[in-house]
């Protein structure tokens, strides 16, 4: 009798421990609070030990800048001298996704030669990717940004969008593919007309990124704007990933734009999340072009 009490009880303690560990993780809300947090660090980071080493504390090892076309983000800065560049930058949106490990924020940003510099060099609006790491820690996994005019005012506080529902409400044998499917049927509607194939597939919250522009946030903000440069436009995949939770991802490539005004070429970035239908939806797509060849 004491025998199967014996071995009855630690096996009882083996049944809970999956229920304690659940108990235990973040909620969307409390890891979204954590990856800003870790931004604000990395902020702090680069203004008491420099530009160069904060991005090479925070980048996770296969993190991706563009340099103009993606590269290794460590590699890049690696490669770069400490120059006293002042880099000063804030969160105002986050996403997270229900699996809690992965998320992105933006906002705007500015830089100075030299700290003591009274006027900034220039101003611009920056995104990056978050991935929760196997220690916990969080790291950039993609940063990129834009170049836009002087803006008037304080920045907006941070605001945080994090999808309502179970942690896993997307089937994850569907929605990889269903991802797939969403973004081949962008890419050759966008062989024909790229602002017409944007805005159908996109959220109602679409934010567009592009330099010398603030960015559009909302649909009818990035009709205005894409209206400007729509042409018949081709994409070239490169890279990309999915959340654990299979509702938040994005992709990056190779892009060319063919309008009346000449062809151009760059490099896209998109970030893609489903609705509360489970659809995929657009909600950020940022574009650089490539400094026009010479003839």
């Amino acid at each position: 009798m004491h025998t199967r009490r014996c071995s009855f009880l630690p096996l009882l303690g083996l049944l809970a421990l999956p229920f304690v560990l659940r108990a235990t993780e973040p909620t969307p809300q409390e890891a979204a609070r954590a990856m800003i947090e870790a931004e604000r660090t990395f902020y702090q980071t680069g203004q008491e030990k420099g530009t160069r080493a904060a991005f090479l504390a925070f980048l996770a090892e296969d993190g991706v800048v563009f340099r103009p076309g993606p590269v290794n983000g460590r590699e890049a800065w690696g490669k770069r001298p400490e120059n006293g560049l002042d880099l000063i930058w804030e969160p105002t949106f986050a996403t997270i996704a229900r699996s809690a490990d992965f998320g992105y924020t933006t906002g705007p940003a500015k830089w100075r030669a030299k700290k003591t510099d009274e006027k900034p060099l220039g101003y611009g609006h920056f995104v990056s990717i978050w991935k929760k790491q196997k220690d916990g820690s969080w790291k950039v996994a993609l940063d990129c940004g834009i170049e836009n005019p002087e803006p008037a005012g304080r920045p907006e506080a941070v605001r945080i969008a994090v999808a309502e529902g179970p942690k896993f409400q997307t089937n994850p044998l569907v929605a990889p593919k269903n991802l797939k499917d969403a973004q081949k049927k962008f890419a050759d509607a966008a062989k024909t007309d790229s602002k017409s194939a944007t805005l159908a597939i996109a959220s109602k919250d679409l934010r567009v990124y592009r330099n010398d522009h603030f960015p559009a946030a909302g649909k009818e903000a990035a009709r205005e704007l894409l209206s400007s440069q729509t042409g018949k436009m081709s994409y070239e995949p490169m890279g990309g990933d999915i959340s654990g939770s299979f509702d938040l991802a994005y992709a990056y490539g190779k892009y060319s734009l063919t309008r009346n005004e000449g062809d151009e070429k760059g490099h896209y970035f998109q970030i893609w999340q489903t609705d509360s239908a489970g659809a995929w939806k657009l909600v950020l797509d940022w574009q650089q072009a490539l400094p026009a060849e010479k003839p």
